[in-house]
């Protein structure tokens, strides 16, 4: 456990990473989002780990996205202009390109990169008070570095009406677009949460490892690409000490023990 702006905590089989900027609606700056990827990086290391999970400290916000304020320390809208790398960009690639499941506990409001963080993690749980914006165009903005993980998650058109008018959605909303998974209320959230951490620990470590894998890699392949690198993973998962365990089970008909190898 950290005393910082990110604190990582395992929890059983969870990693639970909390943002903890509460007076600032744990709104993203570069050390936050350095803590995160840490925190990230060190889960991925962590052999009882098999399930991440994403928050925030509170009830009010899960993101509030960038700092906005004036002389905001490290916020994503102060850039060197000579460096192409941005923190928030690195943010959400990290996020996706995960081996571990991502699961995104929204306990409040989910603001600008508070969206794209939940786009990039694989799974969402939403509570039934909070809302997901992009308000950045009502300060004369647009949330360029959202763009990418949002894409891949939400309809265009939907999409758009929330990049033009800044009008937030609610959780019902944002369940009927698949933004996210489950809405519960506030008290059901985390039961919701520990049920998807429960059913995905249960699961071959190797087999998401690999699947999340391959479905990062197929994005943004054509259908041919697709089915010919599908076609070359799959005796690769088959091939695993977990493959060969899972099969033995089913014969067996009883509970596999996996080693995630």
């Amino acid at each position: 456990m950290t005393e910082s702006v990110v604190q990582s905590q395992a929890l059983g089989k969870e990693v639970r990473i909390t943002i903890r900027r509460p007076d600032n609606r744990n709104a993203l700056n570069r050390e936050v989002a350095d803590g995160i990827m840490a925190a990230i990086c060190a889960a991925e290391r962590d052999s009882d780990c098999r399930v991440i999970v994403l928050t925030g400290e509170g009830e009010r916000a899960f993101c509030a996205g960038g700092d906005i304020k004036a002389g905001a320390d490290g916020g994503p809208f102060v850039q060197d202009p000579a460096d192409p790398d941005h923190f928030a960009g690195r943010l959400f690639e990290t996020i996706q390109a995960c081996r571990k499941p991502m699961i995104a506990r929204i306990n409040g409001v989910a603001m600008g990169a508070g969206a794209g963080i939940i786009c990039a993690c694989d799974l969402a749980v939403m509570a039934d008070h909070a809302r997901i914006g992009t308000p950045e165009v009502k300060v004369g903005l647009f949330p360029m570095t959202i763009v990418p993980p949002m894409m891949r998650v939400l309809p265009r058109r939907r999409l758009m009406e929330m990049f033009i008018t800044g009008v937030p959605l609610t959780a019902e909303e944002a369940l009927q677009f698949n933004l996210v998974n489950y809405v519960t209320d506030a008290a059901g959230l985390d039961d919701k949460v520990a049920e998807l951490v429960a059913q995905i620990a249960a699961q071959s470590p190797s087999a998401i490892r690999l699947g999340k894998y391959a479905c990062h890699a197929m994005e943004d392949m054509t259908y041919p690409q697709q089915m010919r690198f599908a076609e070359t993973l799959l005796p690769r998962v088959a091939q695993t000490e977990d493959a060969r365990e899972g099969f033995d089970a089913f014969i067996e008909k009883r509970k596999p023990e996996w080693t995630g190898r």
